[in-house]
């Protein structure tokens, strides 16, 4: 076949990568970490953590159990199959063995007596797969007549799901690009741009991902510095649906130049400084940007889906009453 462009969607060390040889780059502040996982059937309802007052089960949600060190993920689908599986630091997958797969699953759970519970009766119906290198993080993005998309540019951890966002912003990107700049002396400088900001972004991600594995060993700073992505998401939807989106024109928010700069701060203080130090930088930081309720601190950690939080922050992204009223209704929030 003969093509003029070609867009790379095939993953982490895809086909371009490799078949013209671009070289790995490091992900600064990130550690070096494993994966191992499966489906299984017969997964029990987890029975370690109810909630008062929730609207569903805490298994009809992504389910993440964190330790130090590592953490596992629980997806139930709807078909009678769970996808189950554990990210660790290189240190942690040794200690476990999970390069022996089956082996190494049995030792994980061992360690974690209340999803072994939930496992008992558990079956694996595909072969574990244990990848020894999880992150990736292509040496270049995009080059005269190719380029890449954010998922086989690179990848973090499954940790967040980071990789959904990431990749739909770059299909929007490149769309725009080809629409915009195909045929003209503005193509070349404008992948330029899609490949600095697709790997900007990466970094950005790794550098939080990293935090948060930094404070696995102190779930309240762990918790406190996974709101910096639910703050950033939330406040980057609503401006979307506002009709808004100069106002996060990037992931995380990483190039704005408050939230992004105290971001940054923020990841390389986690797990080096003191942890009530680095969680009130978290809610000082936050406050500007959240229309979520997510500085209010509840005893239980819930944090409800409320209209009222929006309203209350409609001044944070320069929005009317009217206009939030406007978004709840095209987004079927009122019926």
């Amino acid at each position: 076949m003969r093509v003029k462009f070609v867009v790379d969607a095939t993953g982490p060390r895809g086909v371009l990568h490799r078949a013209l040889g671009l070289g790995e780059l490091p992900l600064p502040g990130y550690p070096a970490t494993s994966a191992l996982y499966s489906h299984f059937s017969g997964v029990r309802e987890f029975e370690g953590y109810r909630p008062v007052g929730a609207p569903y089960p805490v298994d009809a949600a992504a389910v993440h159990h964190v330790f130090e060190g590592g953490w596992m993920w629980v997806l139930r689908f709807n078909n009678g199959l769970t996808s189950a599986g554990v990210a660790a630091t290189e240190e942690t997958a040794r200690r476990f063995g999970l390069a022996e797969k089956e082996c190494g699953w049995e030792r994980l759970l061992r360690a974690l007596p209340e999803v072994k519970a939930q496992f008992a009766a558990a079956r694996a119906e595909r072969p574990f797969t244990y990848a020894e290198r999880v992150a990736f993080r292509s040496g270049t993005v995009a080059g005269e007549g190719w380029a890449m998309l954010p998922s086989a540019a690179g990848f973090v951890d499954p940790m967040m799901s980071t990789g959904f966002p990431l990749t739909l912003l770059g299909v929007s990107r490149m769309g725009e690009i080809l629409k915009r700049d195909w045929g003209t002396a503005r193509l070349e400088p404008g992948l330029a741009g899609y490949a600095s900001q697709t790997d900007e972004e990466l970094v950005a991600t790794a550098g939080l991902i990293g935090a948060l594995y930094r404070t696995m060993g102190d779930f309240a700073t762990f918790r406190a510095v996974s709101l910096l992505y639910f703050a950033a998401a939330s406040y980057a939807e609503t401006v979307r649906r506002l009709g808004k989106p100069e106002l996060a024109d990037s992931f995380l928010l990483c190039r704005h130049p408050v939230f992004g700069a105290e971001m940054r701060g923020i990841v390389e203080a986690a797990g080096v400084e003191s942890g009530e130090a680095v969680r009130e930088r978290v809610y000082r930081l936050i406050e500007g940007f959240d229309v979520a309720g997510l500085g209010k601190r509840p005893v239980d950690h819930c944090y409800p889906v409320l209209a009222a939080d929006l309203f209350a922050g409609a001044g944070k992204v320069g929005a009317t009453v009217e206009e939030i009223e406007g978004l709840l209704e095209r987004a079927g929030f009122y019926r």
